[in-house]
């Protein structure tokens, strides 16, 4: 049987590393769509063949590596993982695409690195060992990085360092987690051990109430600050705007930090010594997120900036899920972060579609687009309602799960996400009112519609929004899967 989990690793990146010896543009960008093709077949081929009746670990792949330290080369996928790698692999390919003929600098570095930050982003995904899972968590750092400082905008420097800054500590604190994790459990057992459902499932065995949250602590610290919630947000806007649209994108492809919250958090959360303690902050960071990132992005100018404030927004109701700790709110949360990756990817296209056509993306500074860009228009309706839960679409599954049955655990911050709904309706309508209808604002000179190039790529991830939004099953049943395991942690404490 062929190392599924691990060529899905090794194909990106050994053609990452092919695509920075590159001589031309042309060959880099060839090379890169290629290898992520080949790893969007692979992907599909795994999918296909995954079993949603299991909660189990499939495709297991594992070896000694560091047996002194009980560290070793453990890979497996499961319904948390799996959708999120299916929408890594879609997404990049359509995104190579999209950027086909934007790149004019450095074109082996550009596209070399997007294909790194897909093998180290998976790496997350499948990792099974904490010491594997944190080596690649911290690979993801490398490529956003570079992406920002080399092509992004006049504050590229200062938003790429505040956040490297911000998410190194981030990782040094979760690391501390997983140290104590590890040592916790080698004391009561004698064994050192790294592999991660090992030391989840003794964590347990850990004496001591606050050692058990200092670590859990630890560890949530880490995944929020990646994620980002509010209050540990800031990085966000300032790397969303001045990265390169493919860097946005890849942002918004960073999905690890929910990951770790169901793969992590969630697991042990239960035996801290005091759960509903911790379900009340998972819920007022889920809760303030929404509403402050809502609040923010209504008053901003900037397009691109609006859509960021959007994210972090959109990225509360993974917390509140959490939260609510029953399947199907956890499921919403999951489900959440699949739909946020196809619905923010098509915003971000969106907003470098226009900028690149008219200059600016001030929104005040745009109008009447649409009679000058009718397809781009229709994508960016869709996209737009289905950002602002309309029925039908991805984001309506995600946070009618998440607030319909979170109410019973956290009522107060649900009624929180219900009002920042309203708000999100309200500044998505206004932008879209502002800058696509209405007069055309002749400053803005001859304006030419979408690219086929860019068209072909946002069309199907736009379709896919409306397929997974009609019909759901796909990846939902697979999360629902793994939620009700996770569930029944809580429900077997009676908490």
């Amino acid at each position: 049987m062929l190392p599924l989990l691990s060529l899905l690793i090794l194909i990106p990146l050994i053609f990452s590393g092919i695509t920075f010896f590159t001589k031309n543009r042309e060959q880099a960008r060839v090379i890169a769509l290629a290898g992520s093709l080949i790893t969007l077949i692979l992907t599909l081929y795994t999918y296909f063949v995954f079993d949603s009746s299991t909660a189990a670990m499939q495709f297991e792949e594992m070896s000694n590596w560091i047996p002194s330290l009980g560290i070793s080369y453990h890979v497996g996928v499961d319904g948390i993982a799996m959708p999120l790698i299916l929408l890594n692999a879609i997404v990049i390919p359509l995104l190579l695409i999209f950027t086909w003929d934007d790149v004019r600098s450095a074109p082996n570095r550009f596209y070399g690195l997007i294909l790194a930050m897909q093998g180290a982003v998976i790496g997350v995904f499948v990792s099974l060992d904490f010491f594997l899972f944190y080596i690649f968590w911290e690979l993801t750092l490398v490529p956003l990085f570079f992406m920002v400082n080399i092509w992004g905008g006049p504050n590229k420097a200062s938003a790429s360092m505040k956040f490297f800054i911000y998410t190194h500590v981030a990782s040094l604190v979760m690391l501390l987690g997983i140290f104590g994790l590890y040592f916790g459990a080698w004391f009561q057992n004698g064994v050192p051990n790294m592999d991660m459902l090992y030391l989840l499932n003794q964590f347990p065995m850990i004496e001591g109430g606050m050692v058990k949250d200092g670590i859990f602590l630890a560890l949530l610290f880490g995944f929020i600050v990646k994620m980002p919630s509010v209050p540990f947000h800031s990085w966000l806007p300032d790397a969303y705007v001045e990265a390169p649209i493919a860097g946005s994108v890849l942002f918004i492809l960073l999905k690890i930090a929910g990951y770790g919250m169901f793969r992590v958090i969630l697991p042990i959360l239960p035996d801290t010594s005091n759960p509903t303690l911790m379900i009340t902050i998972l819920g007022f960071l889920g809760a303030v997120s929404i509403l402050y990132g809502a609040l923010v992005a209504l008053s901003q100018q900037d397009l691109k900036r609006m859509i960021a404030y959007s994210s972090i927004s959109h990225m509360g109701f993974v917390s509140l899920g959490c939260a609510g700790f029953v399947a199907y709110s956890i499921s919403g949360a999951m489900f959440q972060q699949f739909s946020h990756g196809l619905i923010m990817a098509l915003m971000f296209m969106s907003v470098g579609v226009i900028k690149t056509a008219t200059g600016t993306r001030i929104i005040n500074e745009l109008g009447g687009l649409a009679s000058k860009m009718p397809k781009l228009t229709v994508i960016m309706m869709l996209t737009f309602m289905a950002s602002l839960g309309l029925p039908g679409l991805t984001g309506f599954v995600a946070e009618v799960n998440v607030l319909a049955f979170s109410y019973a655990s956290v009522p107060t911050y649900v009624i929180v996400a219900l009002v920042a709904i309203v708000i999100t309706a309200a500044y998505h309508l206004w932008a879209m009112q502002r800058a696509m209808f209405g007069v055309y604002n002749e400053k803005l000179g001859e304006v030419n519609d979408i690219a086929m190039y860019q068209l072909v790529p946002m069309a199907i991830i736009a379709l896919l929004v409306l397929y997974f939004g009609l019909n759901p099953n796909p990846v939902f049943e697979m999360m629902l899967t793994n939620s009700n395991q996770i569930a029944s942690l809580m429900a077997v404490l009676g908490v």
